[in-house]
């Protein structure tokens, strides 16, 4: 992980003082122990957005308009004054370097970029006006998604931060032994899964003062079983403690999703309404702690105006809290540094026998690539005679998209005489839609194959029932 240089400008000191001064003023919030020792009021203000890739946008929209988007949200953090941590999912590259330059000068430059250099398209990013202390990202259950833990020096003490996007109705599943491990359960579905392994990932860097987040694009909504793991292990969602109402369909108050994402024929129109609550801010500490307003949906009117023609700045609604703790000498003295590690989604590329590459590659290719049928497709398949009706079902069911289906495969590692681990992709029409996917072949017979599991894994996105085979 690596933060980005600040740059400060004479112009943008003024601005950073009168944060500063704004923030030391807010309601009573003091900033550590008073001068008697006693333990004072401190806060810390966090917002989460799914900024929304584009990736389903149309090729000539530059992902609807990506620029645009991320500097009017740059633009809703300085009107928000500052929030000291600021969680971001569907980022991407793309996304980081538009972040990196539009908070160059904002907000007197005091952000840092939080971000490791993954490929995948889908992924999340940090932005802290504190110093960072520590950073993993970790891959979550399915070939999708992944959890990203930050730890900040903050006012209240360290900050431990998670921010992830689960699994949607595009890649849920029901879990299974091989791709659900513990901490997840058989009776879980991919994304109640994924909230579990992103606890577990939150819980294992909490130290006994830390104020604990957990925050972003949970594609699940109040009283569903995925929020209600989360309630169990002591999480505390921020909206309701303070009180706010219930999402209202009817209304789009208090609701985070349901604006269209693959045009901006909602983020550019005032009255286009969300209709459900999906994204959240949870937080679990054994600290004094309680929320305090603004909390709920961030910038739900959207704007301010002068960026293009939008007036919001992806599909979501943004999602803030402050909370205020009371914060001791010993708490600020704990921000200390933490481990730092990255489970990377792709493995360093090794060389391997080039007659090797090139019949693993052509095994990806037989199997994925539009243009032939299914019996030829198994011939490149582990397993293949197991797997041929559902395979053959499947097929039937993606229709016309698998002839527009094409395979890139990348980063070769030979694990051993019979394996290669490997990482690839899969587009549609020459446009990325899987990114960056952990995979492997397996040689059986002389032969180079896509394994089993590399092809459940891909084939039982969003389906209501695993196949034998792929259990």
């Amino acid at each position: 992980m690596h933060t980005a240089d600040n740059r400060k400008t004479t112009s943008s000191i003024a601005l950073m003082l009168a944060v500063l001064v704004t923030m030391a003023l807010a309601a009573g919030c003091g900033s550590g122990s008073g001068s008697d020792g006693k333990p004072v009021n401190a806060e810390v203000h966090v917002v989460s957005q799914n900024l929304l890739h584009g990736i389903a946008c149309p090729a000539d929209s530059d992902r609807c308009d990506l620029p645009s988007r991320v500097a009017l949200f740059v633009a809703q953090l300085e009107a928000a004054n500052c929030p000291e941590i600021v969680a971001i999912q569907e980022a991407n590259i793309a996304t980081v370097d538009l972040l990196k330059d539009k908070t160059a000068d904002a907000c007197g430059g005091l952000y840092n970029v939080v971000w490791d250099d993954d490929p995948a398209v889908d992924r999340e990013v940090v932005l802290t006006t504190g110093k960072v202390l520590g950073s993993e990202r970790i891959r979550l259950a399915g070939p999708l998604r992944s959890a990203l833990w930050v730890r900040i020096a903050a006012k209240v003490g360290p900050v431990d931060l998670v921010t992830t996007h689960l699994a949607s109705s595009s890649d849920n599943r029901p879990c299974d032994t091989n791709s659900c491990p513990p901490p997840c359960e058989i009776t879980d579905t991919l994304n109640t899964c994924q909230a579990r392994q992103s606890a577990d990932l939150l819980d294992s860097h909490m130290g006994p003062g830390s104020i604990g987040i957990l925050a972003g694009d949970l594609n699940a909504a109040p009283g569903e079983p995925t929020i209600q793991v989360l309630l169990d292990r002591g999480y505390r969602d921020t909206h309701a403690a303070a009180g706010n109402p219930p999402c209202d369909p009817a209304t789009g108050s208090n609701c985070t999703s349901g604006r269209i994402d693959d045009s901006l024929v909602d983020m550019t129109n005032p009255a286009s309404k969300q209709a459900e609550r999906i994204d959240f801010v949870m937080f679990a500490t054994k600290r004094n702690c309680h929320t305090f307003q603004p909390t709920g949906v961030f910038a739900a009117n959207g704007g301010p105006a002068g960026f293009a023609n939008l007036v919001y700045p992806a599909d979501h609604s943004g999602v803030e809290a402050i909370l205020i703790c009371k914060t001791t000498a010993a708490n600020r003295a704990a921000n200390t540094p933490s481990k730092s590690a990255s489970t990377s989604t792709t493995k360093a590329a090794v060389a391997v026998d080039p007659a090797t590459a090139e019949a693993v590659t052509a095994a990806f290719n037989t199997l994925f690539t539009g243009g032939t049928d299914a019996n030829t497709k198994l011939t490149a398949l582990q397993d293949a005679d197991a797997l041929r009706e559902s395979f053959t079902a499947r097929m039937k069911s993606v229709g016309a998209l698998a002839e527009q289906t094409t395979v890139r495969v990348e980063n070769m590692n030979q694990v051993n005489p019979d394996t290669v681990d490997l990482t690839y992709s899969i587009l549609i029409q020459g446009a990325v839609v899987l990114d960056a996917l952990p995979g492997q072949a397996v040689k059986v017979d002389g032969k180079w194959l896509v394994s089993r599991a590399t092809y459940c894994e891909v084939a039982t996105l969003g389906a209501d029932e695993i196949p034998e085979p792929c259990r």
